[in-house]
């Protein structure tokens, strides 16, 4: 054409930003892996980790460490581009490698945003924890006392310390720097799925590290502020004191025989019914000298009412000797109608 005239020497000066082959895979650089890695990733696995994303020249286009929130997502099943899926397969937690993605596995010709056509890409990425929605609670007995014969169970109290820290050490809470203990009735859901689970069939003076999967912990939202979204949790336990629950169904049982008079004992004005008040202030009397007790953990209060509900059957506020029934005279009678 007219910019380049006949027979001229042509001298170019060239920066080369990156070049690729069709036929190149991804290729992967271990930084640093962790001593201990009990398993790696997997097809399936869901994994959390942070990420800066460079061209083959240094250019930055996007890091997970400025928007201070790991990347999320399943691996090994097409949710991320088709170069960083296999290289975060058979990471350990914790961690560092280098994934160097030629384009036919990144963004291709077209490119994305700030990622140009046919660009290599380079990802330094850190795992911070994975799971699979298939795991359970992991238990790890770390101390068990020569005398463990009284084990945790289902409406037991218990009172225990704990440590709560990410997989990567991040500390989260620690009942130790309260200088108090952590009190639940276990199973009764006043902690996540995975600590009901982690606590059972445990003894006085035993530690364990309970490892809680999100689906058994705070799930994908966490807690804002304290627990982040699809974070594994690890607890490290030790329980200190143990009550012994009441049987399921139970909020009260008597220690001894049951009065054939109970409810003549109750209606202590004689009048044919029982009040609230009544009902309270005779079954804090049978705590008090011993000859009932009531389902540990719970407030009294609310007990009592929740008894007292149960024998005002049309919720008139008092209940008749009619209405009145111990639970395996209810049990009975539900038996002999079936």
């Amino acid at each position: 054409g007219k910019e380049i005239p006949g027979q001229a020497s042509l001298v170019f000066d060239v920066a080369l930003l990156d070049l690729h082959n069709p036929k190149d895979g991804i290729a992967v650089e271990r930084q640093h892996v962790p001593e201990h890695c009990e398993r790696r990733s997997q097809a399936g696995d869901f994994l959390r980790y942070h990420y800066n994303g460079t061209l083959l020249d240094g250019t930055l286009f996007d890091s997970s460490y400025a928007r201070n929130r790991t990347y999320d997502t399943y691996v090994g099943k097409g949710y991320v581009i088709a170069g960083m899926d296999e290289g975060l397969l058979g990471v350990c937690i914790g961690e560092r490698r280098r994934i160097t993605i030629p384009p036919h596995l990144g963004y291709g010709e077209e490119g994305r945003g700030k990622i140009p056509g046919s660009a290599v890409l380079i990802f330094d990425i850190h795992v911070v924890d994975f799971h699979n929605p298939s795991d359970s609670v992991g238990i790890t007995v770390t101390y068990k006392p020569s005398n463990c014969s009284v084990l945790s169970k289902k409406g037991d109290y218990l009172k225990y310390h704990y440590n709560a820290s990410l997989l990567d050490g991040t500390l989260l809470d620690s009942t130790l720097s309260l200088g108090k203990t952590y009190n639940i009735v276990l199973g009764s859901g006043q902690v996540v799925l995975g600590m009901d689970m982690g606590l059972q069939d445990m003894c006085v003076g035993e530690r364990r590290r309970v490892v809680i999967p999100p689906h058994l912990g705070y799930g994908e939202e966490g807690v804002e502020g304290e627990v982040p979204g699809s974070a594994v949790l690890v607890f490290d336990i030790e329980l200190l004191e143990l009550v012994s629950g009441l049987p399921e169904g139970y909020m009260f049982v008597w220690n001894g025989e049951v009065s054939p008079n109970l409810f003549e004992e109750i209606d202590q004005n004689h009048d044919g019914e029982v009040l609230l008040d009544e009902f309270s202030e005779y079954i804090q009397a049978q705590v008090d000298s011993g000859k009932g007790k009531l389902a540990p953990g719970f407030d009294f209060e609310k007990i009592v009412r929740n008894m007292f509900s149960n024998q005002d059957r049309d919720g008139n506020g008092k209940v008749t000797a009619e209405e009145f029934k111990l639970k395996d005279q209810e049990a009975k009678e539900e038996h002999d109608e079936l």
